[in-house]
């Protein structure tokens, strides 16, 4: 218990660290968000995942949430947890490997506050381009982290771009590196294709390490660095909602979930402009379901990171995505 207890306290302060916070206010409520984690579900096959967001909220006593993926589905939040530091955790059940655009706060008593989330960071050079999708799975033990994250890489080169692992490298807040011990299989990626969305995992980082960019290609003399901090950036209004919308008219359409909303398409997500209205079910049922989610990863996490503590950098584990993940690499975050 006190492993998994240190292993939460630990992820909050991971998630926090990944992103510049996105901030929203209606004038009298503020609300921070500092970051957010992906939790795999304890079903290998399950195409759902759990969705961490650490949020901090001045001037008002609670507020609810929903989170507005790329295709204008709405997901209303399923648990939250207040922390004693005065912040929560906001959980979300969602679509495996899903990619989002805003959050939707409403403060108790308050107006609506939209935030648009943060884009995909990317990096590239000459031959290619390099996507970061964050923090897929956590674990950890009394003496080190271990840290999986997700990436994509695209060939824009001049010729096949042979693509594994071990192109990349995990750096702390000192530029220590760490080397991949675990992640797919070497791929040959053609002229202008990119590999699907990948998993690369790391083990053996301290516990006082924190992990600050990914690097591709550390050693060379054109390498691809992506600064966690740096790069996590919101997306602009005209991603989120659209070249001939205004912030301002379309937040007025999102509406509370029992409603049908619509919320202006994107570019890249024209053709699915109607914003799609939960299903109607019972409160507390919803919040049951996730729970008993939360504590199935809970217990994965502690199964498994005595396996990972054994990974050595010749393991060689292939870690698959969703099928989904290529078609959404087309889409505004992507």
């Amino acid at each position: 218990m006190r492993i998994i207890v240190l292993a939460l306290l630990l992820a909050l302060a991971f998630g926090t660290t990944q992103a510049t916070p996105l901030q929203g206010s209606d004038g009298n409520a503020t609300v921070v968000l500092f970051g957010a984690t992906r939790t795999p579900l304890e079903d290998e096959n399950a195409t759902q995942e759990i969705l961490k967001v650490d949020v901090g909220i001045m001037g008002a006593e609670n507020a609810t949430y929903q989170l507005v993926d790329s295709d204008n589905n709405i997901y209303p939040a399923g648990l939250y947890k207040p922390l004693s530091s005065g912040k929560q955790l906001v959980y979300f059940l969602v679509p495996k490997d899903s990619l989002f655009k805003l959050m939707n706060v409403t403060p108790k008593g308050g107006a609506p506050i939209y935030i648009n989330w943060w884009a995909t960071p990317k990096g590239s050079n000459d031959n290619l381009i390099v996507r970061y999708y964050g923090i897929t799975d956590w674990l950890i033990n009394p003496d080190e982290q271990g840290i999986v994250v997700q990436v994509r890489v695209q060939n824009n080169g001049t010729r096949n771009l042979i693509v594994c692992p071990e192109n990349f490298t995990l750096l702390d807040q000192w530029g220590w590196p760490y080397s991949p011990t675990l992640g797919f299989d070497q791929q040959i990626v053609q002229l202008g294709n990119a590999t699907d969305r990948v998993l690369v995992g790391f083990t053996g980082i301290s516990l006082l390490s924190r992990p600050a960019a990914l690097a591709y290609d550390n050693g060379a003399s054109n390498k691809i660095v992506i600064m966690f901090e740096r790069d996590y950036v919101p997306l602009s209004d005209e991603l989120v909602y659209g070249a001939n919308a205004t912030k301002s008219t379309a937040s007025a359409a999102i509406v509370q979930p029992a409603s049908v909303a619509a919320l202006p398409a994107t570019d890249q997500t024209a053709q699915s402009a109607a914003v799609q209205a939960p299903e109607q079910q019972n409160t507390s049922t919803k919040i049951s379901s996730i729970k008993d989610k939360v504590a199935a990863s809970k217990a994965r996490l502690a199964a498994t990171k005595e396996s990972l503590d054994k990974q050595t950098p010749d393991t060689n584990e292939t870690a698959s995505t969703s099928s989904n993940a290529s078609n959404s690499s087309s889409s505004i975050s992507a």
